[in-house]
């Protein structure tokens, strides 16, 4: 296949210069007006301290996702939608600069022979993506979180999610062209109902992984250690390492201990199988070398590892804490030696006092001998 007759191939610009070009027009204004965005706020524990402070004030919820959300962004509308909304937003009119670049990037969908959709993958298509929902965004009347085309809003009662979404949301993508996922389509309360949303559950005042989030996780690491893949076991550690890591430190801010053990647990596992290269694991001598130690000597990661230092550091152990419990330090070995010495002196009084007994039980055995003895010569005298 011809690469060159690909769409959104060929740009004149970069694709990072454009994309960046628009987030500097666009960020400030919407941070102003959506705070919570996500193209200013990406970060995960951010998002997820915004649903629990709000699941508090807005007990109820509609979450709703489109149907083929890339595929379907009609090219015209979005051309159209790039300076309304940013007219919208700031109350100024377009630069020269931004009408050339407004140009390139109709010529750069142009390269689609559909004439819609935008590629997945690209930066430019991560922010034009963001942009092309920002008027749905801001006619939102209660607090919410977007995740490119996955909605959480936040409602006050059980009337709301069915009233914003038939006067708000519907008559907004129906002018988009675009359509609500029926089967992604929910509404309930937050201590009733458990919600998904970035690959964590919200239930209970509690976050945790997402079931498919954990078996996509095992399927890469069973890709990874397949026994017809003859790697070195440097190279196959990096690769479950590079995995470990990027799981761990994304999900290391929910609830996920007993998670990350068993996880840890079924690398350990894949990785034996690797390495002892015995699919039935009849090579019971080399299981027994690999060890948890032996395997972490060799440099595998732990995600167990990964949420105790999160959890460390959320106690807020700090540098100062740490010196003065190395001098709390210093007096508790000085009193542990005093108890020591208390211990060593009392273990002493109760071996005098045992030895004591004995020596008493000697004498009264003695004495006991001595007059059966006498009681012995007296009888054979008679």
């Amino acid at each position: 296949m011809n690469k060159s007759n690909l769409p959104y191939f060929k740009l004149k610009i970069s694709n990072k210069i454009l994309s960046n070009f628009l987030l500097r027009k666009y960020k400030s204004k919407i941070k102003q007006r959506l705070k919570e965005h996500y193209l200013i706020q990406p970060i995960p524990k951010k998002s997820l301290e915004f649903i629990r402070i709000n699941s508090k004030k807005y007990p109820y919820f509609l979450y709703f996702d489109i149907h083929l959300y890339f595929p379907s962004i009609n090219h015209q509308i979005l051309i159209n939608e790039i300076p309304e909304t940013y007219i919208q937003l700031t109350g100024k009119t377009i630069s020269r600069r931004f009408k050339r670049n407004i140009a390139i990037i109709n010529e750069f969908l142009k390269q689609s022979p559909y004439r819609k959709g935008l590629s997945i993958g690209s930066k430019l298509s991560y922010v034009l993506a963001g942009i092309f929902l920002l008027k749905l965004d801001l006619k939102i009347p209660r607090p919410f979180l977007r995740q490119t085309d996955d909605y959480l809003v936040f409602c006050k009662n059980k009337k709301e999610p069915e009233q914003i979404l038939k006067q708000v949301i519907i008559p907004k993508l129906n002018e988009l062209n675009l359509e609500i996922n029926e089967k992604k389509l929910i509404s309930g309360r937050f201590h009733k109902n458990r919600i998904s949303f970035i690959g964590f559950d919200f239930y209970a005042g509690y976050f945790s992984i997402k079931e498919k989030k954990i078996q996509e996780l095992k399927n890469k690491i069973i890709n990874i250690t397949h026994l017809t893949k003859k790697k070195p076991e440097k190279v196959i550690i990096k690769l479950l390492n590079n995995k470990i890591l990027g799981f761990g430190h994304y999900y290391k801010i929910c609830s996920c201990k007993k998670d990350f053990n068993k996880l840890d647990s079924f690398i350990r596992m894949r990785i034996r199988r690797y390495l002892s290269k015995n699919k039935d694991s009849k090579n019971k001598q080399s299981n027994l070398i690999l060890t948890n130690n032996t395997l972490k000597s060799m440099g595998l990661k732990s995600l167990l590892e990964i949420k105790e230092k999160h959890d460390q550091k959320k106690r807020g152990i700090s540098r100062k804490k740490k010196k003065k419990e190395t001098k709390t330090g210093q007096r508790n070995k000085h009193n542990n030696l005093l108890l020591n010495n208390i211990n060593f002196k009392y273990e002493q009084k109760l071996i005098l006092e045992q030895l004591n007994k004995l020596t008493s039980l000697i004498k009264n055995m003695e004495k006991n001998i001595s007059k059966l003895n006498k009681s012995l010569i007296n009888k054979n005298k008679s």
